[in-house]
């Protein structure tokens, strides 16, 4: 055995060799080595250092290397050759960490059933692997009224006035009930309703201290009609121009939008965030061999070193939303299930989660399919279903949506996606672009408005006194959607936007609603270099979809 096949069998089963034991191996014999692995298995030693080999080599090759040679004899005439894993009979749930000749990083050993561990980098990590929670949503338990919509709305409005005064036209601002006539002012209002004639479009917008009128016309240069005509009801504009004769005749239209910036690289750890999603576990049409080959990725067991070469970098798994594909969601969903209840579902998808290696952090979200209830913002699952991966210390489940700062650096908005069906239905420029083919330009138009839900009606949701959770306050630097199971990968002004893709086949539910899955594709985002690949789970293919940012 050479001694690189040894360290790796050390370090595959959680037994670390310190830096100055690998000198100190070129001097023994191959039974020198069974001697040292079978001892360090029989006494559960995690490290082995010059002391412990000088120790069970001095002790035991005089009196035992006999013995040993015999044994190996007598199971070499059983077998033609066997291995030390085999000899000593090594059972699963290892640890795997990836080894560099000057460096070997230590972790602490579990006997967990968790999946096999890989270590993220060759490289020291010089930044803690951590999850930061920056916004996620509880239930409120007030009933909503009058009181709690109009609280609603009033947030929605402070907070997107605040976003519109970073725009430079936007600095100086006039309530509803103060425009002075005649000059070129700035305002800013909800949208309570709109009609679009042959000359323009005509808002009508409120502040809560007045409700005006204003008008767009087709012709204005400055203005890109197309969007302007299918901006939603409840969205928060500003508008520049005039004020006479009781209407607002507006010069330009700005939207909230998110700053122009340019994609980011975060920190020095070469280290990669899986996105995935739409699971559907229960599902007769979910293909259920792109779990075991799913977790034969994450646990870099594919048998091809250069995907499990990327694997092993892999630090971070978000996972968005519809884990299960519920009861009771569609009309003959009934028949489609082989898992008939949520509780059975969840044992299901849970024993596939523990699978993922320790080392892996893992996000989870919930989404329409999911147990929680159907109105935004969504609680995280019910620790009553998932009460072993809730015990995890690397499994964080989180509300739909949530915001979370990964690596100490780069950070997300976590959204499923549920809005997306209205968008296509609602907003013709966006359906003229692609539609459901390209979650992209939904997902873009979100930012634009900065909403998550922009329209009352839009989907179910719940007002909260003092708070707007679908205001996207915090700028993130990626946005992960899922819920249509479209793969897409696309930028918006800095921001990388990711449409997760599902493992299930297309349901005739979803041949209904116009949706056309592309199944089994997970996307990989390096945080050190801004990197995008899209791994295929049927073949294993790679495909780069950003360069790496220098």
């Amino acid at each position: 055995m050479k001694k690189e096949d040894f360290i790796n069998l050390l370090l595959e089963n959680g037994i670390i060799p310190l830096k100055k034991v690998a000198d100190l191996l070129d001097s023994l014999k191959e039974e020198d080595l069974d001697i040292i692995f079978k001892e360090a298995i029989k006494n559960n030693v995690k490290i082995i250092d010059e002391e412990f080999i000088n120790r069970i080599i001095g002790k035991n090759i005089n009196n035992n290397k006999e013995n040993v040679e015999k044994k190996e004899n007598n199971v070499n005439k059983k077998q033609n050759k066997i291995n030390i894993k085999d000899f000593f009979n090594i059972k699963e749930n290892k640890q795997n960490i990836e080894k560099e000749s000057n460096n070997v990083i230590l972790i602490e050993s579990t006997k967990k059933h968790v999946g096999e561990e890989i270590e993220l980098s060759v490289k020291e990590m010089k930044e803690t692997k951590e999850i930061n929670i920056l916004k996620r949503f509880e239930i409120q338990k007030n009933k909503p009224d009058i009181i709690s919509w109009i609280s609603y709305y009033k947030q929605r409005l402070n907070k997107i006035k605040k976003i519109l005064r970073e725009h430079s036209e936007m600095r100086s601002i006039y309530p509803l009930d103060k425009i002075p006539e005649n000059e070129e002012v700035a305002i800013v209002g909800l949208v309570y309703d709109k009609k679009i004639t042959e000359k323009g479009i005509t808002f009508i917008i409120e502040d809560g201290n007045n409700i005006i009128k204003a008008f767009v016309s087709k012709d204005n240069e400055n203005i890109d009609f197309k969007i302007v005509k299918d901006i939603p009801l409840d969205s928060v504009i500003g508008l520049v121009g005039t004020y006479k004769n009781k209407m607002f005749f507006a010069n330009n239209i700005i939207l909230p939008n998110v700053p122009v910036r340019k994609p980011k690289t975060f920190g020095e750890d070469d280290v990669y965030i899986l996105f995935t999603g739409d699971w559907q576990v229960g599902n007769k049409y979910t293909f259920y061999e792109l779990f075991d080959r799913f977790l034969k990725f994450v646990n870099g067991k594919t048998g091809n070193e250069k995907i499990d070469e990327i694997a092993r970098k892999i630090g971070y798994i978000i996972i968005i939303g519809d884990v299960v594909d519920g009861v009771g969601v569609y009309p003959e969903q009934k028949e489609e299930l082989v898992l008939k209840t949520y509780e059975d579902q969840y044992k299901s998808f849970e024993d596939y989660i523990l699978k993922i290696p320790e080392s892996i952090k893992t996000i989870i979200v919930p989404g329409n399919h999911d147990i929680p209830r159907l109105a935004e913002p969504q609680p995280e699952l019910p620790r009553s279903l998932l009460r072993e991966s809730y015990s995890m210390k690397n499994i964080y489940y989180l509300s739909n949506p949530s915001y979370v700062k990964i690596h100490n650096s780069i950070i997300g908005l976590l959204y499923h996606g549920y809005v997306l069906d209205w968008l296509v239905s609602n907003i013709s420029f966006l359906r003229e672009k692609g539609g459901y083919e390209k979650p992209g330009e939904l997902m873009k138009f979100m930012l634009m408005l900065r909403l998550i839900f922009p329209s009352h009606g839009s989907n179910p949701y719940v007002p909260y006194i003092n708070d707007d959770p679908s205001v996207i306050e915090i700028v993130p630097d990626f946005f992960h959607t899922g819920h249509i199971h479209r793969a897409s990968y696309d930028e918006y002004r800095g921001i990388d936007l990711i449409n997760s893709s599902t493992f299930q086949d297309i349901t005739p539910y979803q041949r209904e609603l116009g949706h056309k899955p592309e199944p089994g594709i997970l996307f990989l985002r390096n945080i050190k270099n801004g990197e995008v690949l899209g791994v295929n789970l049927f073949n294993f293919e790679i495909r780069k979809l950003r360069d790496k940012i220098i």
